[in-house]
């Protein structure tokens, strides 16, 4: 089976899954929206743009965590000069004072590798955009910016998703027993809720997870 390889690796990154309002969680792994969100900076498509939503039901993705990362929590102050008739408001349009403190959770040090299956001319296509992308891709969040290329690569010696995730060669530092992610087309595994349907609206997603022992490293 011919996939393409990401390797998402970055002093910082963030993948938030159930990010609202002030605090702005990072799950443990990559999501799905997070991962196609970078596939249309390279392909150069809006936020909202339709062709996000088939993108995302074209492609299957497995993520590794070669190294997991350590989470870090960043304070952001926000203030409104009301002086200058700035106001912070709450989703429901009411003033919430002068300032206020967000969260922000980050992945330190962290190192994931995602596999891609899709038709050859989707593969095709989105080498070519990683390669000499349109907009500079990143990891997660804009301030998480990769340490490495992200395009790792097309390959066609394994057999599936999860062969990739045991055999793919291992970061450098990677952990001894790795755990990785793939799609599940059974009952079993958990929901996560990153399947991209719309935008800002995403659907839930069945995975599994299982763990690969180290053999090599990039």
């Amino acid at each position: 089976m011919k996939l393409l390889f990401l390797r998402l690796e970055g002093p910082l990154q963030s993948w938030g899954e159930r990010a609202k309002w002030d605090s702005r969680d990072s799950a443990v792994m990559p999501t799905k929206s997070g991962i196609v969100g970078l596939l249309g900076c390279a392909l150069g498509l809006e936020r909202g743009d339709p062709a996000l939503t088939e993108l995302s039901g074209a492609v299957s993705i497995a993520v590794r965590a070669d190294r997991p990362g350590r989470f870090l929590e960043d304070f952001h102050t926000v203030h409104a000069d009301t002086e200058r008739g700035e106001r912070i408001l709450s989703a429901e349009g009411k003033p919430r004072g002068e300032t206020i403190v967000t969260r922000r959770t980050y992945l330190q040090d962290a190192s994931f590798l995602a596999a891609i299956s899709a038709e050859d001319a989707v593969l095709s296509r989105l080498a070519s955009a990683l390669q000499s992308p349109r907009w500079v891709p990143y990891l997660g969040r804009k301030s998480c910016v990769p340490c490495v290329p992200i395009y790792a690569g097309t390959e066609d010696r394994y057999t599936g998703l999860e062969d990739a995730m045991r055999r793919y060669p291992a970061a450098r530092r990677a952990e001894r027993s790795m755990q990785f992610e793939l799609p599940s087309d059974d009952a079993g595994g958990y929901l996560r809720s990153d399947e991209l349907s719309g935008n800002r609206q995403f659907s839930m997603r069945r995975v599994r997870t299982n763990s690969a022992e180290t053999e090599g490293s990039e």
